[in-house]
Order: C-alpha cells, then sequence, then structure tokens
C-alpha cells in the first residue's frame, strides 16, 4: 500500500553538468515528489539553482534554506518574491536559525518549515510556522515537544497545515523504504526528506511494486 506521507528530496547544493542536475529535478518533479529541498552550498548561488529548477518543473514545491548569514541579507525578500514568481508560487523556505522566522514568515507569504531538535523552548513565533524538520529517529520526541503547536492548529481547524517533517536516509532496499515510511508515520511524521538517489524516481513511481528497479537513474526522467 502507498506511502500517505508526502516526500520530500534533498538535492546537493552543487553540479558538474547542468543538463544532468536539472533532468534529474524534472524527472523527481513528474515522478511525483511533494517537495525539492536544496542543500545549502558555498561555491554555487542557491537562488539561481532554485530559478533555474523552477523553469524546468510545474507542480513541486521549492525549498530554499535559510541559515544565519541571511539575517542580514537586504536583499532576501526580493530573491523570495523574485523565485514565488518564476516557480508560479511554489516556493517554500527552510529556516535553521530560530533568529529567521520572524524575516521568513513576512509577506510575500509562502510555507516556512523550522528545523528543530525536540528540545527548543516553543515560542510564539514558532506557532506562526507551516512545518517543522527533525531527524528520524528524533520523531517522536518532536511530536510530543511540539504537541501544544500542532493541536491548537487541529483546534483551530487548520489540521494539516503544520507538517512534521523526518530527514532519513538513502533506503537501502525497496523493503527498507516501506519500513522506514511506516515508522516515520507512526512516530507522527507528516514527511520524509531524502537525499536524492537514482533508485527514487522508480521508488515515487512505483510504490507498491515489489520488484526491484534500481537499475534506473534519475535523469531519464
Amino acid at each position: 500500500m502507498a506511502s500517505a506521507l508526502k516526500i520530500g528530496v534533498r538535492l546537493a547544493g552543487a553540479f558538474e553538468d547542468a543538463g544532468e542536475y536539472l533532468a534529474d529535478a524534472r524527472a523527481l518533479d513528474t515522478a511525483g515528489a511533494h517537495s525539492l529541498w536544496l542543500e545549502g552550498g558555498d561555491s554555487l548561488d542557491p537562488w539561481l539553482m532554485l530559478a533555474s529548477i523552477a523553469a524546468v518543473t510545474g507542480r513541486t514545491r521549492l525549498v530554499a534554506r535559510l541559515a544565519a548569514d541571511d539575517l542580514s541579507l537586504a536583499a532576501l525578500e526580493t530573491r523570495i518574491i523574485t523565485l514565488a514568481r518564476l516557480s508560479r508560487g511554489r516556493v517554500g523556505l527552510h529556516v535553521t536559525d530560530h533568529r529567521l522566522i520572524d524575516v521568513a514568515t513576512r509577506e510575500p507569504r509562502c510555507p516556512v518549515i523550522v528545523e528543530v531538535s525536540g528540545r527548543e523552548p516553543v515560542t510564539a513565533a514558532m506557532r506562526s510556522v507551516d512545518g517543522f524538520i527533525t531527524s528520524d529517529d528524533a520523531i517522536e520526541m518532536c511530536r510530543k515537544h511540539l504537541a501544544p503547536v500542532l493541536d491548537e492548529r487541529e483546534q483551530a481547524e487548520r489540521a494539516g497545515s503544520c507538517d512534521l517533517w523526518a530527514r532519513v536516509s538513502v533506503p537501502a532496499s525497496r523493503a527498507a523504504w516501506r519500513q522506514t515510511l511506516q515508522t516515520c508515520a507512526a512516530g507522527g511524521a507528516t514527511g520524509v526528506i531524502v537525499p536524492a538517489d537514482p533508485r527514487l524516481v522508480d521508488l515515487l513511481r512505483n510504490p507498491d511494486q515489489e520488484e526491484d528497479r534500481s537499475d534506473l537513474i534519475l535523469a531519464q526522467g
């Protein structure tokens, strides 16, 4: 049975061949990935990379990572607006520094997902975001820790508007993938984020298929 979890894919923050990189993004988009998350990188501009990905995809949400260095970036709002227009509103923001929550939740409004460990105090700013992300082995702890926020959303009839993402590893097999999804769902996750891998296109397209088709490569689409 296919998982109801949202599947996010973490793309590398650098590439050697632009054609292959964008083909991989397009293949994941058409295969049904919910979102593409871009890792931080020192050598390439992540906003330009996301703009290029926006041009070759049509449905997947594009999640930009905001870190401490973005706190003083005057052009941040302009970049968000530009990417939102290029992607037709498919922008999401991954906040790794809680000081950036207020910046990220300003207009123009787009989903904001905050990095948590399950130990931070639940602040007023955290109640305004659209999701949280943690590691798979901390998902249950975070679900309990964030219960006031998640329950508040449900009571306000906003069920499903606040996601809990679990960061997982590349599965060793199709069976391991199903087990990972089941474990994360049981722990309270609504989505998982997995590093890009050649097997993901087949796993996304054929979640119920038993045979191994891991020889497919991303760039085949």
